[in-house]
């Protein structure tokens, strides 16, 4: 029985340390995987790869409040320095300071060159610093602050060349400068394929951006000179100021347009969306007029309009973190003055508000990501970047075909007017002043060719009859059915008006002879006869039709155009007389 004891204790024992041995070797493996960062962050190998690399997990980073440590020092205290381990969308104020990130690389293949590349304009400034096999510093420098030429590679945003050394570890310094934005975006490595083919689509893509907004500009300066329409005018300004501040914001403009003043570069981030933001509220004033529901509103819109260009041109002499969060309280109060405003006119039955409305919405909701990666609470992505371009894209039109029905429904009565003028509302035939001024082309017409002319007053005989027996409502209806009738017959070339309350005008121009033009008299008799269920009794239409045919083209420079007509018009009435004659040939 003791040895059986013993043995067991002895078993108990090793059983013991084999549990304290495992429970050691867990302990061990999770300080490993969530010991301190800078240990547990992996190098970045670069084999064949074309597609982008993501750096996150390679990364780490220190913040530099005072901006001014060299890399010297950084490398001397690599291990001294509270780096850490990046999080992926970490924004970080810099104001400044510098935010330094550092990561080892492994380049496997020399047929492959590997770049890092910042996706987001605007840095002002980057450098990135690395040691050759022979223990000299590579430096490159990018940047807002720097001009074009002095890049690595020209470009939107910085791309800078990792080394070319194959099969050997680099540590790699990446050194950020970035006042007044918090800064959260990561670099990633990326080839030259890579590269080249992103910068295909995003000319492209960009290309297509800027045309629209230029085709848009010009179309509304047109529409503005030919309507004479202030909507279209500040519609333009705010188009082409708009389209100015996204290619400031894209980089664009620092690339192509002022590529050797770096300086310009955040004036114009400031300046240009600020005009932009005034643009918009001179436009919504000017199409909505608030006048009409607030003078207090208005006066409010047109402080901001001043106050918006003066607090950028304030920001621009004098940069300060307290003026650039000023800038971004003013935009935010400039998009929800103007929501104010289309939103009160909506509320008062303003018929175009509800167009402007859904034109501004996209534009609105894009800005929310720039305002709010501004503010810090947003990470820099996609959408800080570019959702601007896709609001715009998207509210450009709709604003376009809301200044169209906005300028075609207040023309509507001025040209119903105008129409009326020249046209019978009636049967819908040209009016008499119509008639007189083509009778003056076509009497010069003909002399200058040496062709005859002619014009057919014909004369609804039977109007007053079927007034008397079936009323006024048949009378009109009769008329309107002899105009149809009568110019269902005539060529387009020639022009048939209405001249008296049962009479209509037909100027015939054109080769013709004087039995031509009887046989068209008769044609508009025998349209008259056909029977028509729009008439009472399908009773038919009677026509007399006087004619006046000039044969001799030398004589038409005596015609007076309005004589003529006047002597026609006479004629046909005069055929009335009971003479069973309807057609009547007078010869000038």
């Amino acid at each position: 029985m003791g040895a059986m004891g013993v043995t067991e204790r002895v078993t108990a024992g090793k059983g013991w340390a084999a549990f304290g041995r495992a429970l050691l070797a867990v302990v061990c493996l999770q300080a490993v995987l969530l010991g301190p960062a800078g240990a547990s962050n992996d190098f970045l190998t670069l084999g064949q790869d074309r597609g982008p690399v993501a750096m996150a997990s390679s990364l780490e980073f220190w913040l530099d409040s005072q901006g001014n440590t060299p890399v010297e020092k950084i490398e001397a205290g690599a291990d001294t320095l509270p780096f850490a381990a990046v999080k992926s969308g970490q924004p970080h104020l810099l104001d400044n300071g510098a935010l330094w990130l550092r990561f080892d690389a492994l380049v496997q293949s020399s047929q492959v060159h590997w770049k890092i590349e910042v996706p987001e304009s605007g840095i002002d400034k980057i450098t990135l610093y690395y040691r050759t096999s022979l223990g000299r510093w590579v430096v490159q420098q990018a940047g807002d602050s720097q001009a074009i030429s002095t890049w690595p590679q020209p470009g939107r945003y910085p791309i800078l060349s990792l080394s070319h050394e194959v099969g050997q570890k680099v540590r790699y310094y990446l050194r950020v400068e970035h006042a007044r934005i918090p800064y959260s975006a990561l670099p990633r490595a990326v080839t030259d394929a890579q590269v080249t083919t992103a910068r295909q689509l995003e000319h492209l893509l960009l290309g297509a951006y800027f045309g629209l907004a230029a085709l848009i500009t010009v179309l509304a300066l047109i529409n503005a000179a030919a309507y004479r329409d202030w909507g279209f005018a500040t519609y333009a300004i705010y188009m082409a100021t708009l389209a100015g501040s996204q290619g400031a914001f894209t980089g664009v403009t620092g690339l192509y347009v002022w590529p050797e003043l770096p300086a310009l570069n955040n004036m114009a981030v400031v300046l240009l969306p600020l005009t932009a933001a005034a643009a918009a509220l001179w436009f919504v004033r000017t199409v909505i007029t608030p006048k009409r529901f607030s003078r207090a509103l208005d006066w409010l819109i047109v402080a901001l309009m001043a106050l918006l260009p003066l607090v950028a041109l304030v920001d621009v002499a004098f940069p300060t973190a307290e003026s650039f969060a000023l800038i971004n309280i003013m935009i935010s109060s400039s998009m929800v003055i103007l929501l104010m405003v289309v939103g009160v006119a909506m509320f008062e039955g303003d018929r175009h508000a509800r167009w402007i409305a859904l034109g501004f919405l996209p534009i609105i909701v894009a800005a929310l990501f720039p305002l709010l990666r501004n503010y810090g609470v947003l990470a820099s992505s996609f959408l800080t970047q570019n959702a601007l371009i896709l609001g715009s894209a998207i509210e450009a039109p709709i604003l376009f075909y809301a200044l169209l029905r906005r300028v075609t429904q207040r023309r509507e009565p001025k040209m119903r007017a105008i129409t009326l003028r020249t046209t019978d509302p009636l049967t819908g035939l040209g009016s008499s002043r119509l008639l007189t001024s083509k009778l003056q082309q076509a009497l010069r017409t003909a002399e200058r060719y040496q062709q005859p002319c002619a014009l057919l007053i014909i004369n609804l005989s039977n109007l007053a009859t079927l007034q008397q027996q079936h009323g006024r409502e048949a009378g009109d209806r009769a008329m309107v059915l002899a105009a149809s009738r009568i110019q269902a017959l005539a060529p387009d070339t020639d022009t048939v008006s209405r001249v008296g309350d049962s009479l209509f005008a037909w100027l015939m121009e054109g080769p013709m002879t004087s039995n031509s033009v009887n046989h068209v008299a008769t044609k508009i008799l025998t349209s008259g006869l056909r029977p028509s269920n729009q008439l009472p009794e399908a009773d038919p239409l009677q026509f007399h039709v006087a004619i006046g045919y000039m044969a001799d083209p030398s004589r038409l420079a005596l015609i007076q155009p309005q004589v003529w007509l006047t002597r026609m018009v006479q004629e046909a009435k005069d055929m009335n007389d009971g003479s069973r004659k309807a057609i009547r040939l007078v010869q000038l």
